[in-house]
């Protein structure tokens, strides 16, 4: 079938289309929790990291979120004056330790099984391609793709 637009021709918008797409589902979710994308990933930052780390620093969670710090920053201020988390500091009081609290915790597990149902929604459609469709993207990030060998019985 041939290509009737230029959204469809240009693989750029289709991926900018993609995207919008996607947080526009997550944030119609979002918004009933009064949670913004930036605090929800956060929060699934904080969930993730704290299975295996005892103390989480801001600028841990901001890499591993994908979030610039600056904006991380501003995020988990509006988190903590939420009271899902709270913020202390150690010896050097640049170092900001995070951890989440019971209404944190409880928002997150309420949030995530909604969030998990929708991102299916969108992305089960590629079935056995998610895999090599997440490895695609990360290759045009310049990011490290990870390749799934199939056992030999």
């Amino acid at each position: 079938m041939a290509d009737t637009s230029l959204a469809e021709r240009k693989i750029g918008l289709l991926v900018w289309q993609l995207s919008n797409h996607w947080q526009s589902k997550l944030r119609k979710i979002l918004k009933d929790h009064k949670l913004t994308l930036n605090e929800y990933l956060i929060l699934e930052s904080i969930s993730d990291l704290s299975e295996n780390q005892k103390e989480l620093s801001q600028n841990r969670i901001s890499i591993f979120a994908g979030i610039d710090i600056s904006v991380a920053s501003v995020t988990f201020k509006l988190l903590e004056n939420k009271r899902l988390i709270v913020r202390r500091t150690k010896k050097d009081n640049r170092k900001k330790i995070i951890e989440m609290l019971a209404n944190g915790i409880n928002l997150y597990n309420k949030v995530k099984p909604l969030i998990l149902r929708e991102e299916s929604n969108i992305f089960n459609k590629l079935h056995n391609e998610i895999h090599n469709f997440k490895n695609l993207i990360k290759l045009l990030l310049g990011k490290r793709v990870r390749i799934k060998a199939k056992k030999i019985l």
